[in-house]
């Protein structure tokens, strides 16, 4: 029995000591594979010795003695810092995520492949300018040189077992177009929405609750489009006229890719009720919830209203929360060729060798999602004696069959076919005789490029309007000023041009009447400089009422309650005002769109009657009689009337569509172009646009009020406790943690309630929200003010993994240059 003792006793200290070797080992790569911050390292390719210094945020100051150098040294600091946030954006784009995941992400990866996009890429790098080709070059050689430089691979790798690719060129456009996905509708799933509409809908019930325009707008022309009448039982009514029995529904919508779509059906408005989810506790029908998606804030005053004598420009872009945030803070500095320095700073995406957004020092810009429709369906005509043939201007052509391989994790190769015409890749439809393709401005030559180098050495606002055209990003308001005081406005990256056709319903392109191309021109988009003394603003509104402008699509931006009250805090502001008056906008949480709708909830809650539910009501209206009027974390009134709001618009909305074959789960509610429409039945009360089964609207919209208190005691939670706070809690979360829930206190950020929400200018959703906030006078960079979710190392042992993010929880007014210097590292010619 010793002996057997003795040798368990041994067998067990050898387990012990492997799993100790085995832990010791995992925590020595985790360790080696943090960035390097200090030292000297000998890279083949710079011309000179390149100095990175970081300051207390790990925010690096890139010091070259040229362009090229320091695109070599930035692809060194971010491969060290953001390789596998890198990596992922290039197989977004790609299609090539599930080489990583495995199969969950093939159906992903096969609606992105329809487009083709690294041979696109390929094709881009291909075309470029020599100088763009050194600075693409050079920042491809410093991203494998920053990976190859790591003691280990990224700790990611090291939990998928998987080991990093290395970078090239054409993965710097991949993780542009992986953009381009994020901020559009790729497929044209918007015309076959309101195609939908138009075709089950009378013409004037359509232009009542679609309308181009909004009593919300505000654009900065001041321009308005008139609101449509309220139609009238002779047109529509929902009590006399008896219901169809068919529902009628798109023809076609792509093949399941608008699930990877932000905003599938954009042409209702980018805030709408979406299919995606429950959120009973809000109000919010089962299997729908609010869903915020893609956009931004920017305004500026010109020097004539400025305190520095240049324009100021401040800026916040609204995208998806995550850890590490999307955007990478930096400075970069090199000398120019008449031995002046050119200083830019501000934030940069990891993967390009550019800064999106930021300052020169003689302009600084912003950018906001322009929401243009940049993608048409086209209905093909095909021949009914041989479907694969379809008639095009040059007569019949034969439909192209590509042929796609996935590579799975975990599994052999997945391989599939698809079809493509002249127009774009086939999308699938329900009906075989139908068939659309998908034209797309990302489909075009150069659709990505590295125009944003070129800005980089405009010295005005009138010439950054200039090259704007010239620079291929996904389409954007580019808000600019300079430090001669200019401030200007218009649309960066290409255009479609259409002919003969609006592009708002699937169309023939058959027989060349209609067709359209992309324009970089100058003379085929609007701009806007700003005269003395006037301010601007963007915040995926209309933002002219001009043809040309409308004519790309301007009726699908955002209804305009943020960007009118982004205006009036604007106007508002003393006629000379500084950086701290601009950042004061990014706080304003305040609830002006919804004040109408708190008053109706206290004159609903005032009204006599026997209710069972009469104390819930009671203690409502004490709570929505102190709402406070802001979005704020300790208010129970304000999360109760923006769920009634929702439930009160469902009321209304989806019995309409319903009465019109539609199916009202699959039809999303704008809640901002369409407030008009709604507001006018609230208050005129047409009985023939009431669900039948009310008497009165004031029983819908009790009733509205009572879905919401009884969705809050089915949740368990007490009237008292229903504050925004505890429903809009932040949720940032890294892409492994939410495969792995258990890596989440290592990997995300502390879940805290946060103020803010949608229609206001401080957006703030759980895991949605200001992806950075800005502001700066170019030629005055050491009075900007910067701060972003997160911090700047994508690793989460680094001190810079969290270090800046309660800056941007408080919207505190932190330097937009980096701080005294903790660390150097040198890289100098091998």
């Amino acid at each position: 029995m010793r002996k057997i003792l003795v040798r368990l006793g041994i067998t067990f200290a050898v387990v012990l000591l492997l799993l100790a070797g085995a832990a010791g080992t995992v925590l020595w790569q985790l360790h080696a594979s943090l960035p390097r911050l200090d030292g000297t390292v000998a890279l083949p390719g710079f011309q000179n010795p390149v100095r990175i210094t970081r300051d207390a945020l790990g925010v690096p100051d890139i010091l070259a003695s040229n362009r090229v150098d320091a695109s070599r040294a930035l692809g060194f600091v971010h491969a060290q810092e953001r390789f596998f946030q890198m990596d992922l954006l290039r197989r977004r784009g790609a299609g090539e995520l599930a080489a990583l995941f495995g199969p969950p992400l093939v159906e992903h990866d096969q609606a992105t492949r329809r487009h083709q996009l690294r041979l696109a890429a390929r094709a881009t790098v291909d075309r470029l300018s020599p100088f763009h080709r050194d600075v693409l070059n050079a920042y491809t050689e410093g991203v494998n040189a920053g990976l190859n430089d790591l003691g280990a691979r990224p700790p990611e790798y090291l939990l998928l077992r998987k080991k990093p690719e290395p970078w090239r060129a054409e993965d710097a456009l991949l993780v542009g177009y992986a953009m381009f996905f994020t901020l559009q509708d790729t497929d044209g799933n918007d015309e076959t929405t309101r195609l939908a509409l138009q075709e089950a809908l009378p013409k004037a019930v359509f232009d009542f609750f679609f309308p181009d325009g909004s009593d919300w707008d505000a654009p900065i022309d001041d321009s308005k489009i008139p609101a449509a009448p309220l139609p009238g039982p002779d047109v529509f009514d929902l009590i006399s006229k008896p219901k169809p029995t068919a529902l009628r529904i798109p023809v076609a919508d792509g093949d399941g890719s608008a699930e990877f779509t932000r905003h599938p059906t954009r042409c209702l408005g980018p805030d709408k009720l979406s299919s995606v989810g429950g959120d009973s506790e809000n109000g919010i029908p089962a299997g729908r919830e609010p869903e915020l998606v893609p956009g931004s804030n920017s305004w500026g005053v010109d020097g004539q209203s400025s305190t520095t004598g240049s324009a100021i420009v401040a800026n916040d872009m609204h995208l998806d929360l995550g850890m590490p945030n999307i955007w990478f803070r930096v400075s970069l500095r090199w000398h120019l060729e008449d031995n002046r320095m050119r200083r830019m700073v501000g934030v940069s995406l990891p993967g390009v060798p550019f800064l999106i957004i930021g300052s020169n020092g003689d302009i600084a810009w912003g950018f906001t999602n322009a929401t243009i429709d940049t993608t048409d369906r086209v209905i093909l005509e095909l021949d009914p004696a041989d479907p694969s043939r379809y008639r095009t201007p040059e007569g019949w052509k034969t439909l192209e069959t590509v042929h796609e391989t996935i590579e799975v994790s975990g599994e052999s190769p997945h391989s599939f076919t698809f079809q493509k015409s002249i127009w774009g890749p086939v999308l699938s439809s329900r009906d075989p005789r139908i068939q659309h393709a998908a034209q797309w401005i990302g489909h075009a030559p150069d659709a990505i490029n590295l125009g944003l180098v070129d800005l980089e050495s405009a010295g005005s606002t009138p010439e950054a309007l200039d090259l704007a055209p010239g620079c291929h990003v996904p389409m954007q308001n580019f808000l600019v000023g300079d430090s001669k005081g200019n401030l200007g406005w218009t649309l960066i990256g290409l255009v479609p041009k259409r002919v003969g056709f609006e592009g708002r319903i699937p169309t023939s392109w058959a027989d060349g009447t209609r067709r359209w191309e992309p324009s970089a021109a100058s003379d085929q988009r609007p701009r806007f400089l700003a005269t003395p003394g006037q301010r601007l603003w963007t915040a995926n509104n209309r933002i002219v009422g001009t043809d040309h402008y409308m004519e790309l699509g301007g009726a699908l931006t955002d209804g305009g309650a943020r960007a009118r009250q982004i205006r009036d805090d604007l106007r508002a502001l003393p006629a000379k005002t500084d950086e701290a008056g601009l950042l004061s906008i990014h706080r304003d949480d305040r609830a002006l769109f919804l004040e109408r709708w708190q008053r109706l909830v206290l004159d609903l809650l005032a009204q006599p009657g026997d209710r069972t539910n009469a104390l819930e009501w009671a203690q409502a209206r004490a709570a929505v009689s102190t709402w406070g009027g802001h979005a704020a974390i300790d208010s129970v009134g304000y999360r109760l009337v923006r769920g009634f709001r929702l439930r009160a618009l469902e009321g209304i909305y989806a019995p309409i569509l319903a009465h019109s074959g539609l199916d009202p789960s699959r039809i999303s509610v704008d809640g901002a172009r369409s407030e008009h429409a709604f507001w006018t039945l609230v208050e005129a009360k047409p009985r023939h646009l009431l669900d039948p089964k009310f008497l009165t609207y004031d029983a819908l919209l009790g009733s509205a009020l009572d879905q919401v208190l009884t969705d809050l005691k089915r949740q368990g939670i007490p009237l008292e406790q229903a504050t925004w706070g505890s429903r809009n809690r932040s949720r940032i979360q890294h892409p492994i943690s939410r495969a792995v829930p258990k890596l989440a206190p290592y990997l995300d950020m502390v879940s805290i309630p946060l103020s803010g929400d949608d229609h206001m200018p401080r957006v703030q959703g759980p895991g949605f929200g200001a992806s950075e906030r800005f502001v700066v006078s170019p030629g005055h960079e050491e009075r900007g003010i910067f701060h972003m979710p997160g911090g700047q190392s994508g690793h989460f042992l680094s001190a810079y993994y969290r270090a800046g993010h309660e800056a941007w929880v408080n919207v505190e007014p932190t330097p937009l240059l980096p701080g005294p210097t903790q660390h150097t590292l040198v890289l100098q010619p091998n």
